[in-house]
């Protein structure tokens, strides 16, 4: 009997999982907390938050540490796609020193996709970051 019960006991050992830290990747990609309650997409060397209510939608711009960027060394465009009809529209959009406004209806839709093309001045390419826009008032 206390053979059986050392074996059962030994054998619990073997079919535990094994993990250092439970919880912790470090091999894996950080999080990135978005600052102003948006959704953030990360590039090389901005993150991009993009804050929407109502027809109202503001794009931010951070650097690698998460601090304000100036939008003046980005070329950028916003284009916006309503999900059946898969025709984009180009939205005008003013520059604040770390931000961009622009507005777009979407003409009753409960979501669109708002595509931001970006290229930094520094690296000289161009990405292209899609994201889902639910508009809400």
């Amino acid at each position: 009997m206390k053979q059986i019960f050392l074996s059962l006991i030994a054998a619990s050992f073997f079919a535990l999982p094994v993990s250092a830290h439970e919880g912790h990747d470090h091999d894996g990609p950080a999080m990135v907390q978005a600052p102003k309650g948006g959704v953030i997409k990360s590039l090389e060397e901005v993150h991009v938050e993009v804050v929407s209510k109502g027809k109202d939608i503001k794009v931010y711009l951070y650097n690698k540490d998460l601090k304000p960027a100036d939008a003046s060394q980005f070329k950028i465009k916003l284009k916006a796609e309503l999900p059946r009809s898969k025709k984009t529209e180009e939205l005008t959009y003013k520059t604040e020193a770390h931000h961009l406004e622009a507005s777009f209806d979407a003409k009753g839709a409960h979501r669109y996709n708002l595509i931001v093309l970006i290229t930094d001045a520094k690296q000289g390419h161009e990405d292209k970051l899609t994201f889902t826009v639910e508009p809400r008032k």
